[in-house]
């Protein structure tokens, strides 16, 4: 291939893929270049070159602890600074869980920040009784999202089922009504999924 070619792995967090497909099917040419974005560490060994590494890191403590309480509404006091300190530090100062908690501590009228990191270390140790490969980055996202969603209702957890297959950016909110005013229930969604996994088989 003489013109120039870009090959973008996105997402590449399972180290299996980066052990097996990524070591067999990397392009190779000088006309072009491979963009790997990965949160396992084990990702950089695929540079040419330690300078082809850019390393992006988690958030500083101090700015995870102000992420949270922000996400929490909670006040910025002593006791909270700390109870915060704590929790940043249990989901490693990363983003995504560190929102993830705050809006459910927001949420939960029961839950304070207390309560949240006793019920986050105890999901941690029931986490730790599977078998896990990798970093800690995606089990500790799971936790925090797995306290959220077991809190929901059956039909919530359905429903978020439901818009875990659609686009984000353009959810069609129509297709909602339609099912309200046509009477669409729980039992009539289960019977739709087993017809489309039929048609797949």
């Amino acid at each position: 291939m003489k013109r120039n070619w870009i090959c973008i792995f996105d997402n590449a967090d399972d180290p299996i893929l980066l052990q097996v497909l990524l070591g067999k099917y990397l392009p190779v040419g000088r006309h072009g270049g491979i963009i790997v974005t990965s949160r396992l560490r084990e990702a950089m060994q695929l540079a040419s070159s330690p300078h082809c590494n850019a390393l992006f890191r988690d958030l500083d403590e101090g700015s995870a602890i102000k992420l949270l309480l922000k996400h929490a509404h909670e006040e910025t006091s002593g006791d909270n600074l700390k109870l915060a300190g704590k929790i940043v530090n249990a989901l490693e100062c990363q983003a995504l869980a560190v929102c993830t908690a705050g809006a459910y501590i927001h949420a939960k009228s029961t839950c304070s920040l207390d309560t949240y990191y006793l019920d986050f270390k105890e999901k941690s140790k029931k986490t730790l009784k599977h078998k896990m490969t990798g970093e800690s980055y995606p089990w500790t996202v799971y936790n925090a999202f797995m306290l959220s969603f077991e809190q929901l209702s059956g039909p919530a957890k359905l429903l978020l089922q439901i818009c875990s297959c659609l686009h984000h950016t353009a959810i069609p909110v129509e297709m909602f009504q339609n099912a309200f005013n046509y009477g669409f229930t729980e039992d009539d969604f289960h019977e739709t999924e087993k017809e489309i996994m039929g048609r797949e088989k």
